[in-house]
């Protein structure tokens, strides 16, 4: 079993140790080793983009702080994006070190956004784009990919770190990027990989890199599944923050979205399925709340997809994912859905220090004590496996009314 784990046809004697905490962390392992339908399948394109001392050495890239005249002279390196959010920082200038990365506020996203950036390429790149991967003429740059940090660090809230890049930019080889032969399945992928499932998969066989070899073994979806549709409208609802994803949203649009709603059953956000045919500035999750519930929604659908019940699921998260675990323990959000953490790595956006110190003598207190500046009431608190239970609930009944009609894996 731990040897399919991995895709491997070897000596199962010869297999990776794993170290499994509990009998349900077991059971998840097990379903994961039994997916039969890998990435290798769909025959993925995927590019290293450019090697950076050697790309520079080269004169193909240079050293250039600044916002680029366009996406196609974009050069993305891993903090750019975090987990379905294509563009979550951008660097300070002056950039000294590798934490000199400023987090965006994505409700004040223009549709037109463009991300700072540290790297550009140079005129004579910018005319051939010589250096940049392509196919009988096509360059892989023109696609909708995934992405994704090559690095896979395990001291870390994820480890798995990937987005959907529109067509356009280019990316340094710190960073992977893959298209397959439909668009649909290249946003299906993403939405596995933005998974705790498919995180916890490299967590637990101990891979530090996802590479081209790696990143062919990991679990694929199908089409035609009959979660396929609710998955497709929150990975794009997530990954879709500017213009220049509307013609993949027009592509992939689907009446049944509009009759989609919340399986986590969050309070205090708008309709899920409130979207139209064409891309708009309302089509993104924009809050910290609505993003975060997209994702965890996402977690216990990829769950019930690949066959992991929910006392597994929970197992692993409470297993392999302590910090962000200790992290939603002190984390609330506003009536606006602004997030409120007591860890200063998990503040929301524009969050001081004194603001949560406000928030819990205003919780013990809400008639004496108004709430923190700029926050209103109510507040939610984060409650992970409550959420993931009832998205895991209502996942695992639309699956089961699709094989009570016939549908078959």
């Amino acid at each position: 079993m731990w040897q399919r784990l991995v895709a491997g046809t070897g000596d199962p004697e010869q297999a990776s140790l794993l170290q499994p905490v509990t009998l349900y962390e077991e059971k998840a392992i097990e379903a994961l080793a039994n997916v039969k339908r890998r990435l290798a399948e769909d025959d993925p394109w995927i590019s290293s983009g450019y090697h950076e001392s050697g790309a520079k050495r080269d004169g193909l890239i240079r050293w250039q702080q600044g916002t680029p005249e366009s996406l196609e002279h974009l050069v993305i390196q891993g903090p750019h994006f975090g987990i379905a959010t294509p563009f979550a920082k951008q660097p300070r200038v002056p950039y000294r070190s590798n934490n000199d990365w400023n987090q965006l506020d994505l409700r004040e996203l223009s549709s037109q956004f463009l991300p700072g950036a540290n790297y550009a390429l140079t005129g004579e790149e910018i005319l051939s784009r010589g250096g940049q991967d392509h196919r009988n003429g096509v360059r892989h740059v023109d696609f909708y990919r995934l992405t994704w940090r090559s690095m896979i660090a395990f001291n870390t809230e994820r480890s798995l770190f990937a987005a959907l890049l529109p067509p356009g930019p280019s990316h340094v080889h710190a960073v992977h990027s893959l298209v397959l032969s439909t668009s649909r399945l290249t946003v299906l992928n993403a939405g596995f990989w933005a998974s705790l499932p498919i995180d916890y998969l490299l967590r637990i066989t101990g891979r530090s890199h996802l590479q081209v070899a790696e990143a062919k073994a990991m679990p694929a979806p199908a089409e035609d599944h009959p979660l396929a549709e609710s998955l497709l409208l929150r990975v794009l609802r997530l990954n879709c923050l500017t213009e220049a994803y509307a013609d993949l949203w027009q592509e992939l649009f689907d009446g049944s979205w509009i009759e989609d709603a919340w399986a986590s059953q969050p309070a205090g956000l708008e309709a899920l399925g409130r979207v139209e045919q064409h891309w708009s500035s309302s089509t993104p999750l924009r809050t910290e709340q609505e993003r975060r519930a997209a994702l965890v929604e996402i977690d216990a659908l990829v769950s019930v997809w690949l066959g992991i019940d929910i006392d597994e699921l929970l197992a692993i998260y409470r297993s392999r994912f302590p910090i962000l675990l200790d992290r939603e323990a002190g984390m609330y959000f506003d009536s606006a859905g602004r997030r409120l953490a007591a860890d200063p790595y998990a503040f929301g956006i524009g969050q001081q220090k004194e603001h949560f110190v406000r928030l819990d003598a205003h919780l013990d207190d809400p008639v004496g004590v108004a709430a923190p500046e700029g926050y209103s009431a109510p507040f939610v608190k984060a409650d992970r496996p409550k959420e993931m239970r009832q998205a895991h609930a209502v996942f695992s009944a639309r699956l089961q009314a699709a094989k009570d009609r016939g549908w078959r894996p």
